[in-house]
């Protein structure tokens, strides 16, 4: 079973003031004002039952204006699209869009060029990255889309604790994997940790290995 990304337990996973102000995205006041006055777990609580306090939308307010319109909760170091066809400049355009353009004539940074809209669309049809991910084995004809139709969150379930079952799931030697990457701050990886090191420490899991960097082709 694998959980990336999971939001396990609304009072942990979607905490991210630390997170954030480890990236340096907001300042020291600011993760204070979320340590006593309104965290994001207090205010995801609010906003599901449509009754936002005060302290909360103040607290959040003030945070969108220090992270800025160009901090994406969902990827902290993504690049910004500086296309002159971007309806939102900044002083800095005339420089880096040269850079921009230096890098949009290289083939491999097509992929990763953040002003194409379909990017993620484009890397997840690359054969070689299916061929990775072990996906579309069978070469099916069609491409592969975004989820659609009456798919949707049912955001009355979003405050369920999912721990308890990972719990019995493990008990019964199912293995679990729990990943996240660390550009997402929505759910970071600090609390999935915090998480995962509370079902090992309940069940007296014993590590195979420490924390360490990781390797991939000597990178």
């Amino acid at each position: 079973m694998q959980l990336g990304n999971p939001l396990l337990d609304v009072e942990i996973s979607v905490n991210n003031a630390e997170f954030l102000w480890s990236h340096g995205v907001i300042s020291d006041e600011m993760l204070f004002m979320q340590k006593t006055v309104c965290n994001e777990s207090r205010y995801l609580k609010e906003s599901l039952h449509h009754n936002l306090s005060t302290e909360c939308i103040n607290v959040f307010n003030k945070q969108d204006e220090e992270m800025g319109s160009y901090t994406d909760p969902g990827d902290l170091i993504s690049p910004i699209c500086l296309s002159p066809n971007s309806l939102v400049q900044t002083v800095y355009q005339g420089a880096l869009n040269l850079i921009h353009d230096k890098l949009a004539m290289k083939p491999a940074a097509v992929a990763n060029d953040p002003c194409l809209g379909d990017r993620i669309h484009q890397y997840l049809n690359t054969p070689k990255v299916q061929r990775a991910l072990h996906a579309n084995t069978t070469h099916l004809p069609s491409v592969w889309e975004f989820c659609g139709g009456h798919l949707a969150y049912q955001r009355e379930n979003i405050g369920i604790n999912v721990i308890p079952l990972l719990s019995k799931l493990l008990k019964r030697r199912l293995p679990i994997l729990l990943f996240n990457g660390d550009q997402d701050s929505k759910i970071p990886l600090t609390q999935t940790r915090i998480i995962a090191n509370m079902l090992a420490k309940e069940l007296k899991l014993v590590p195979l290995g420490n924390y360490a960097p990781w390797y991939g082709k000597m990178q």
